[in-house]
C-alpha cells in the first residue's frame, strides 16, 4: 500500500511503491487520507477534489494490479485501517515535512503509524531504480534475521548486497577513562566487546540468497548508521521499531526516530516480534 499526502514529497514513494509492485506482481492500493474534522461540505469538496488528484498522479503508473481510494478520519488511523483491510505486506511513504520544533514535540504521522502498524513501513526519499544496491541493516542483538527476512520476501526487489552492522557504545569505556585506566587496557576491552558482537551476531545468521558482511561500529547507533550508510553508499537502512512517547521520545529519541528526522536514505522500519 502507498500512502500519500500528494505533496511532492509523496512522488518518490509513490513511485517506488509502483516500482516494488512490479517486481514483485503484486497489487497496489494507493490511500489518501483526509482528516474529518471538518465541516460537511468542505469535507464532501475535499474528498472530490483528492480522488480526482489520485486519479491524475497514477494514471501513468501503468499497473494491471492498481486500486486509488480516499478514506476519512484521523489521518494515521484511517492509514492503519486501510492497510489492514487489504492486508498490506508493506506500506510506502514519502518522507515527512520538516520543521525542528514540531519534530521535537509532536510525532509525525508515519512514526504514529509504525506504532500501530503490523507490517514494514518503507520511507521513499530517493529516487527510484529497480531495486536498492545496499542494505544497511542496523541491529541492537538478535534481529537480524527477521530483518533480513523481509528484505529477501521482496525478491527481485531485494537489495543486491546488505551489510549487518551493529552500532553501540561499549559500556563501561566511559568510567574506565574516568578511573584512570590505561588506554591499551582500554582499547583491548573494545577489541573483545567488537569480538564478541560479531560472533553473537554470525551465529544467528542462516543461509541468505542476499550478499552478506557484518560490521561492528563502537558509536552511538542513530548517527553511525546514517554514516556508514553514507560513507559505504548505502542506499537503504532497515532497522526494527522503538516506540517511545511524548515529550520523552522527544527528547532522547530511538534508533528509528532519528532516522525517521533526520536520515536522507530510504529507510525501512520493521515492527519488532514478540
Amino acid at each position: 500500500m502507498a500512502a500519500t499526502d500528494l505533496s511532492h514529497r509523496s512522488a518518490l514513494g509513490l513511485l517506488r511503491a509502483a516500482a516494488l509492485a512490479k517486481a514483485t506482481d503484486a497489487q497496489l492500493r494507493v490511500v489518501h487520507a483526509i482528516d474529518n474534522d471538518l465541516p460537511a461540505q468542505v469535507l464532501e469538496r475535499r474528498v472530490a477534489e483528492a480522488e480526482e488528484r489520485l486519479a491524475a498522479e497514477t494514471a501513468g503508473l501503468a499497473l494491471p494490479e492498481l486500486r486509488r481510494e480516499v478514506v476519512v478520519g484521523d489521518v494515521f488511523w484511517a492509514l492503519h485501517r486501510a492497510a489492514t483491510a487489504a492486508h498490506a505486506d508493506l506500506i510506502v511513504t514519502g518522507d515527512h515535512r520538516r520543521s525542528r520544533l514540531r519534530d521535537i514535540f509532536q510525532d509525525t504521522t508515519v512514526e504514529r503509524l509504525i506504532r500501530v502498524s503490523a507490517v514494514p513501513v518503507l520511507i521513499a526519499r530517493t529516487d527510484v531504480a529497480e531495486a536498492h544496491r545496499h542494505a544497511v541493516v542496523g541491529v541492537e542483538s538478535a534481529e537480524g534475521p527477521e530483518l533480513l527476512e523481509v528484505l529477501e520476501r521482496l525478491g527481485r526487489a531485494a537489495p543486491a548486497r546488505a551489510t549487518i552492522l551493529h552500532a553501540v557504545a561499549t559500556p563501561g569505556t566511559g568510567l574506565m577513562y574516568y578511573a584512570g585506566v590505561a588506554v591499551e587496557t582500554i582499547e583491548e576491552h573494545r577489541h573483545a566487546a567488537a569480538v564478541n558482537a560479531r560472533s553473537r551476531l554470525a551465529a544467528g545468521l542462516t543461509d541468505s540468497a542476499i550478499p552478506l558482511s557484518i560490521e561492528i561500529v563502537d558509536a552511538a547507533p542513530g548517527a553511525a548508521i546514517a554514516a556508514f550508510a553514507a560513507q559505504r553508499e548505502g542506499d537503504l537502512i532497515v532497522v526494527s521499531s522503538h516506540a517511545r512517547r511524548g515529550l520523552v521520545r522527544g527528547m532522547i529519541g530511538s534508533v528509528s526516530g532519528e532516522l525517521i528526522r533526520h536520515g536522507l536514505t530510504d529507510l525501512l522500519i520493521v515492527p519488532r516480534l514478540g
